[in-house]
């Protein structure tokens, strides 16, 4: 039997609140080596939230956030910073820099480390954006390119510093159904092959379904349909400040709680 992946994220009944506005209340959970957590839940439930408490933009009122180890609602600045090297980030916006062309996008985090040479950076630019199948697009401004193309940008730049972690806000928020499942393909696809450990926010229940019940087939480079749903992939879902559910996806199809039905029906 094989022995369970180390906890690399961990909630420890966090509380927080803005004022006398309750954001979170009471949340646990954990997220193994190469499991992707996703977050689900209406708006204002508090699943961007939980990515800032994870990356110590945040700090909990109350409880334990601990990532790769390190307890982040107690490390000062200088060692967060360093900690947030070892994770990547996609926002739903993209947020690339529109003055820089797709390669200094990609590389510009390698760029201010300066830890490995031009002739590394640029392998590694190269490797990454292959990895999302945009190599070709290297030398174009982020203008000259679709609102997908600019999200798989923004996953390339992510994973330039080889991170342990990633984190997506909203991936495939603002893009139509079929750009959406490309870049679900895409994620799906470095969790299966590089092994990527993710918390990912969506407010689009066929995203985790898709992460759940396909992988990635790297013989055929495509996604398939798996008969064994899972795949190392879990379920959050956040209700007025709580976590009212923690599991996998077909336990969360079988949940009585009139909430949770009505929710997976809209």
């Amino acid at each position: 039997m094989a022995l369970p992946q180390p906890t690399l994220i961990e909630f420890d009944h966090v509380h927080l609140a803005f004022g006398e506005q309750t954001v979170l209340e009471d949340v646990s959970f954990a997220v193994r080596r190469s499991e992707t957590k996703v977050l689900l839940g209406e708006t204002g439930a508090g699943k961007s939230v939980v990515l800032k408490l994870a990356i110590g933009l945040l700090r909990p009122d109350a409880g334990r956030v601990e990532v790769l180890g390190e307890t982040v609602s107690r490390l000062p600045e200088t060692e967060l910073y360093a900690l947030r090297r070892r994770i990547g980030i996609v926002f739903q916006e993209s947020a690339l820099f529109d003055s820089l062309t797709v390669r200094e996008n990609v590389a510009y985090r390698l760029e201010e480390e300066r830890r490995l040479s031009e002739d590394e950076i640029e392998a590694r630019v190269r490797a990454c954006l292959a990895a999302v199948e945009l190599e070709e697009a290297i030398d174009k401004m982020p203008a000259e390119l679709s609102g997908g193309m600019q999200r798989r940008v923004s996953i390339a730049r992510a994973l330039s510093t080889e991170p342990e972690i990633l984190l997506y806000d909203s991936p495939t928020g603002g893009l139509d159904p079929i750009t959406a499942t490309n870049i679900m393909e895409q994620i799906i696809r470095l969790r299966d092959v590089n092994k990527v450990t993710a918390l990912l926010v969506t407010h689009r229940l066929q995203d985790g379904f898709l992460m759940a019940t396909h992988c990635w087939d790297p013989e055929a480079n495509a996604l398939r349909a798996s008969i064994a749903e899972n795949h190392a992939t879990s379920f959050l879902v956040l209700h007025q400040h709580r976590a009212i559910f923690d599991g996998q996806l077909q336990t969360l199809r079988a949940n009585p709680d009139p909430y949770l039905q009505h929710f997976l029906q809209t």
